[in-house]
């Protein structure tokens, strides 16, 4: 456990993945989860997120305001698998042991932390209020088959994908990638997407995933950027938050 002058932050492990609970001086009673990109690691007493400059700007406002927040390293690069879904939602029911917060929470992810999350939601019916991503990973079929065009890097890809998934590599095709489909959500969704990021195209997942939700008449909206996305649209976001916090039931 250790201090700042406006908050507390509480580490421990679950499943020995290390985890991070950030109490703020004066909790306005909202819980906030937070989960990186790729490679965006989550330790004992630090995460990504807290050392990176603009990031660590980002939480501290969040903090500031009276959020509740909480990470976790959930395996490293799992690709949203089960075992990173399952550890999420005994790290949500861990933390709503430890402090007083309303249950239905707001989502920021990065990445492939967006795939968790729905991932999470559509596992166990989760009522997020509010989800917002930032250049997210939103088709683990779009990355793949993107992947499949650099043969240096997809090797590394595919074996990470194989052992996330607990799959034969060569079986990836077959068992994961053939039949998969891109997740949707009820949950209202904000989307700031690199325009310049090669790795997750806008087309391939914030556009595809737009459309989709639109389809279906889910509340989405996506905001083209450019780099540093954060943390210009601080105040943005929380609007954003702040305006499906009308009531303390279901919001939407």
């Amino acid at each position: 456990m250790y201090e700042s002058s406006t908050s507390m932050t509480r580490a421990f492990r679950l499943d020995n993945q290390p985890c991070l609970l950030h109490i703020p001086e004066k909790p306005n009673g909202y819980l906030v989860l937070y989960l990186g990109d790729s490679g965006h690691y989550v330790e004992d007493n630090q995460a990504f997120w807290l050392e990176h400059p603009e990031r660590s700007k980002f939480i501290h406002y969040l903090l500031d305001k009276g959020y509740t927040l909480f990470t976790s390293h959930l395996y490293g690069n799992a690709w949203g698998n089960k075992k990173s879904v399952h550890l999420l939602n005994q790290l949500y029911q861990h933390v709503r042991r430890q402090v007083t917060v309303n249950p239905y929470i707001h989502v920021v992810a990065e990445g492939m932390g967006a795939l968790t999350a729905l991932h999470w939601q559509e596992k166990h019916n989760m009522a997020f209020r509010s989800l917002t991503f930032f250049t997210p990973c939103l088709s683990l079929k779009a990355l793949y088959e993107q992947e499949q065009m650099n043969q240096l890097y997809f090797k590394r890809f595919k074996k990470e994908l194989a052992q996330s998934y607990e799959v034969d590599e060569n079986h990836i095709d077959h068992e994961i990638i053939n039949n998969y489909q891109m997740p949707e959500t009820s949950s209202p969704v904000l989307i700031f997407h690199d325009v310049a990021n090669p790795y997750y195209t806008v087309h391939n997942h914030s556009r595809r995933f737009e459309e989709q939700q639109q389809e279906a008449e889910h509340t989405v909206e996506l905001k083209l950027a450019i780099q540093p996305i954060l943390p210009r649209v601080t105040s943005t976001v929380l609007q954003f938050l702040r305006s499906y916090e009308s009531t303390l039931e279901h919001p939407y």
